[in-house]
């Protein structure tokens, strides 16, 4: 059920659904008290605040900003006209406010209104306006909340000042300059300076906010006493979309765990910034609309539209964080987590190497004691012979002496370092004859001398046994071959003279053939036995020679060529030359490609091919042969370079699983490098020498 992304859908589309609805029945809600009602609106206190304070704004650009408006003249009166909107929701809301010799007013001044009666006439030429007069600090209105509120919020001293700035000029005793002040002419009014004449009409303003809601709400039926069963269920719903939301994100079907894609590993800092920028857009042009009420329905539209892209902005950045948290990478795929780790890998570090260092001052209590006293020695003594000789000659004398001293004590130290050095490369290189002489250390490497002396005497003894074990190895193998060899060779002759008897049992010949065959199978057993053994133990001598190693391999091929036509096996060799001369024993060179030819024309798949491919690369020539195996290869290659042990797990051919052993000390007993390789069932065995 989390992986079904019609449910995921539905739940993304109707949340902003169940929103606008929860927003609009608040807004019917509202409605319904009143705050959009005309009636109430215009009967209520917060009609006469705002009333007022359109007048007192008023009053504040009569007095000190009225030099940005345009005049007239009427007797000794100068009329200001203003275009200003002063944000009143009441419907025709014109007013005319005079001060000493000054007036103010937004009624446009034409011809028929160019005078103070002739604009207090066009104040109240509506009949259904209501006029508000405050003459003399007393309120004269139509408007019972007005009359009876108005003075509360009109009443008290009313201070205003001007901004003139002043230069003044002052002088010094060098020279003379200008500075710039500023000069404020501060005026003190009462209510009973003025005449404020004014009218409204008792509905809102076409160019109002709550003019443009209440057509919206016109628009949309109200819901009357299923308002608030809405909302609640419009919450839980929401609330069931979001968990479950939050549950099914980043399940796929076909996917196991969650599923992130490249977006998710953007940093999650930059996403968010995108997100608040696109986000802002909308309302950054909400801020350039004036107030009319066109302008209302495009503010409107583009607060929807900006409200939808920031739920689709929220929605994708909560989507792609819940798929980082469940996933454990959030603070891998943000900036914040990379530099936290970042700082917590360099703490880690700078622990670890506090760690170390603190373990290696007190890795020996002895050694480090020994190493503070001889430096607080040489330090006190530095310090004594700076205060008793100060700056003479004897101070820089003394002084070098006692440098020269800690130069001895490091170089003694480092050079019985060195020593122990060299002896423990001498034992990495099998050289334990030597060992280190404890006199010509100090104290502190005295355990350590001891040590690898004890070690070296281990690994010479190790090493006598070993060399002993396997001398004592190889003479049980000769001799045990050499007595199987005597009676062996009975046996075959017998065997031969059986074999030219005229025998005439079908039986008995049979039995002949096994006899022979075994016999033969024992006879290259046990010779393989004493090679293997003579290899091992590097008892064989070599007769080193040039030899064209080209030549030898297609020699071996042709001996091998009846053998392997049985097997179905066809011989394919690669080389761009035709003498490639390396330093070898010629016979013991042979036995290597022989075994090897040996072991594939028994193991290698019927009626496949041996790739034969010699490369001389640089001052080494690589001769590489390839086959596919019958069987399958169970074995690593380690394992099938030791003795006796055969790729044929039931052992059904005929061998003694030394042959690979004996190729590859034969091939290291010349100085080239034996590499067996298994991939699969392919069997592959490179040969490395030096070329002359």
């Amino acid at each position: 059920m989390k992986e079904s992304k019609i449910l995921k859908a539905i739940c993304y589309i109707s949340i902003p659904i169940l929103i606008a609805v929860i927003v609009l029945s608040s807004i019917s809600i509202s409605l319904k008290r009143g705050y959009y009602n005309e009636e109430e609106y215009f009967s209520s206190e917060n009609f006469v605040n705002n009333y007022i304070n359109i007048t007192n704004s008023a009053i504040r650009d009569l007095i000190y900003h009225n030099n940005s408006f345009n005049s007239i003249k009427d007797k000794n009166i100068e009329i200001f006209y203003s275009t200003h909107s002063y944000g009143g929701r009441a419907k025709d809301q014109y007013f005319l406010i005079i001060y000493k010799n000054q007036a103010l007013t937004n009624v446009e001044l034409t011809s028929k209104t160019n005078t103070i009666e002739k604009i207090k006439a066009y104040i109240n030429q509506n009949e259904q306006s209501k006029f508000v007069n405050i003459i003399k600090g007393e309120i004269q209105s139509e408007s019972e909340i007005i009359q009876d509120l108005g003075i509360k919020y009109f009443n008290g001293t009313l201070i205003y000042y001007t901004i003139e700035p002043t230069i003044i000029t002052e002088v010094s005793d060098e020279y003379q300059y200008e500075t710039e002040d500023v000069y404020r002419n501060y005026i003190t009014t009462k209510p009973e300076d003025f005449e404020i004449y004014s009218s409204f009409i008792e509905q809102f303003n076409e160019n109002s906010g709550e003019m443009v809601v209440k057509e919206m709400l016109d628009k949309f039926p109200t819901f009357e006493k299923s308002v608030y069963l809405i909302i609640p269920i419009s919450v839980i719903l929401i609330i069931l979309s979001i968990v479950y939301l939050i549950i099914s994100i980043g399940y796929k079907k076909g996917i196991q765990g969650i599923a992130l894609n490249d977006f998710d590993k953007i940093p999650l800092e930059i996403i968010i910034i995108i997100s608040i920028c696109l986000g802002c857009i909308p309302f950054m042009l909400l801020e350039t609309m004036s107030y009319s009420i066109e302008d209302y329905k495009l503010m409107l539209s583009l607060l929807i539209t900006g409200c939808f892209v920031i739920y689709i902005l929220c929605a994708t950045t909560l989507h792609t964080l819940i798929k980082r948290i469940k996933s454990k990478t959030l603070l891998k795929s943000t900036i914040i987590g990379r530099i936290l780790k970042l700082i917590l890998r360099i703490f880690k570090k700078i622990k670890n190497v506090l760690k170390r260092e603190i373990e290696t001052l007190t890795y020996s209590t002895n050694v480090t004691a020994k190493v503070t006293a001889y430096a607080i020695i040489m330090t006190s003594m530095a310090i004594f012979i700076l205060l008793v000789f100060q700056d003479s000659f004897a101070t820089i004398f003394f002084e070098s002496i006692l440098v020269i001293l800690g130069f001895y004590k490091i170089i003694k130290s480092i050079k019985q370092y060195k020593q122990i050095e060299n002896k423990l490369k001498e034992m990495y290189e099998g050289n334990n004859q030597n060992k280190l002489d404890d006199t010509e250390f100090t104290a502190e490497f005295k355990n350590t001398v001891k040590y690898i002396n004890d070690i070296s005497n281990g690994f010479e003894n190790a090493i006598q046994d070993r060399i002993k074990s396997e001398k004592l190895k190889a003479e049980l193998i000769t001799n045990v071959s050499h007595d199987i060899k005597t009676p062996l060779t009975s046996i075959i002759n017998y065997v031969d003279l059986l074999k030219q008897e005229n025998i005439e049992n079908e039986k008995a010949k049979e039995y002949i053939g096994i006899l022979d065959n075994k016999s033969q199978r024992l006879k290259k057993l046990t010779e393989d036995l004493v090679e293997a053994s003579k290899v091992s133990t590097g008892n064989i001598s070599l007769n080193l020679e040039k030899i064209n190693i080209i030549e030898l391999i297609r020699q071996a091929t042709g001996e091998f060529e009846d053998k392997f036509d049985k097997k179905g096996l066809k011989t394919i060799i690669s080389n761009k030359e035709n003498e490639v001369n390396i330093m070898a024993d010629s016979r013991y060179m042979y036995r290597i490609i022989e075994n090897l030819f040996s072991n594939i024309s028994k193991y290698a798949l019927e009626n496949s091919r041996v790739y034969i491919d010699i490369r001389e690369k640089q001052k080494e020539v690589e001769i590489e042969i390839k086959n596919i195996s019958k069987d399958s290869l169970n074995i690593s290659a380690e394992e099938l370079m030791q003795r006796f042990v055969r790729g044929d797990k039931s052992r059904t051919t005929e061998g003694s699983g030394l042959g690979i052993s004996i190729a590859q000390n034969l091939t290291e007993l010349q100085n080239g490098k034996f590499n067996l390789k298994l991939d699969g069932d392919l069997f592959k065995v490179e040969l490395i020498f030096d070329v002359i």
